[in-house]
């Protein structure tokens, strides 16, 4: 009997990410290594998942966006789809998109605490020596990524994100007066303005990170120098493809086998002979690193190899894809 294999894009066909984040991947290219004789090839929209009953059996192949109410929809829809079938990308590959801090919570369960982050919802809460760098839990490209170098610098922060809508402020005056210190104490707590962030060790005098795409045997990586009088190479769209460390490649093939997922983008910072893991995607991430790239490394007996050999997209994250489900139903 044929294996079912459900692809679900969004409503209106997206199925992310392309060269464009708005752009969709072509969705017959994606299944184009599923062998027909094997694999009954279904396309779907994810607003069909509700109706579907899942087998055991079943693969749903799904994709997620940016925006937070798709995503939102997406987790509450699949909490129990996920004990049903095989779902890719995994249910906590899906928490951790565009989640930073979520991505820290996975990272402390793993073990890769080489870089480790402190995930807070009250900026009163960080307990990190200075410098270190602040983030926003969304966010990419650089953006909501700010170097604290300064005690004065993260007080700018916290009053920036602290301010209160002029009427609760005028309330909270009247309530200063009527409450005792102790009551008005935790009123002035329920009322806070609370926002995720994660707090990260700041790691000095780096001219470059690596961008490092992991999909089944084969890695993807180029490096992204530093912005100019910056300290971030996200975004900067300064790319090489030098050699990359060895030891680079072997952490990123480690934490790729811890993941669990088909496929895992990563931004890796290399010092002194040692790999930090800054952040990861194991969906919709971007597809510079395998359009631009003229290959890629694969494991041999003697070490990392490059291969030299241009790869398509859709039927690139294809292999990851048919690799991960035969492994899964080995």
């Amino acid at each position: 009997m044929k294996k079912n294999i459900y692809l679900a894009s969004l409503p209106n066909g997206y199925f992310g990410s392309a060269k464009n984040s708005w752009d969709t991947l072509n969705l017959e290219r994606l299944a184009s290594s599923f062998p027909t004789n094997v694999y009954n090839i279904e396309f779907i929209s994810v607003t069909d998942i509700p109706k579907i009953h899942f087998d055991s059996n079943d693969v749903l192949i799904y994709t997620s966006l940016y925006n937070n109410e798709v995503r939102s929809y997406l987790k509450d829809i699949l909490y129990y789809v996920k004990d049903q079938c095989l779902i890719i990308p995994s249910y906590e590959i899906l928490l951790a998109h565009e989640n930073k801090g979520f991505q820290e919570v996975m990272k402390q369960h793993l073990g890769n605490n080489d870089l480790p982050g402190q995930y807070v919802f009250d900026l009163d809460q960080v307990k990190k020596p200075i410098p270190f760098v602040l983030k926003t839990i969304d966010g990419s490209g650089s953006s909501g990524v700010q170097l604290i170098k300064s005690e004065s610098d993260f007080a700018k922060i916290k009053k920036n994100y602290s301010q209160l809508p002029i009427k609760r402020t005028v309330k909270k005056v009247i309530r200063s007066k009527q409450l005792s210190s102790e009551s008005y104490a935790l009123y002035s707590y329920f009322y806070k303005p609370f926002k995720r962030f994660v707090a990260q060790p700041f790691l000095e005098k780096l001219n470059c990170d690596y961008r490092v795409l992991v999909i089944e045997q084969r890695l993807y990586a180029m490096r992204r120098d530093v912005r100019k009088g910056d300290f971030r190479a996200s975004g900067s769209k300064k790319f090489h493809h030098n050699k990359v460390p060895c030891e680079l490649l072997d952490y990123a093939k480690e934490v790729f086998d811890k993941l669990d997922n088909p496929f895992i983008s990563m931004d890796l910072a290399f010092k002194n002979g040692k790999p930090y893991l800054i952040e990861f995607q194991g969906t919709n991430f971007g597809s510079s690193v395998i359009r631009l790239s003229n290959g890629y490394y694969c494991k041999t007996a003697d070490g990392w190899e490059f291969l030299e050999k241009k790869s398509l997209h859709e039927e690139t994250l294809s292999y990851g894809l048919l690799n991960y489900v035969e492994r899964k139903n080995a």
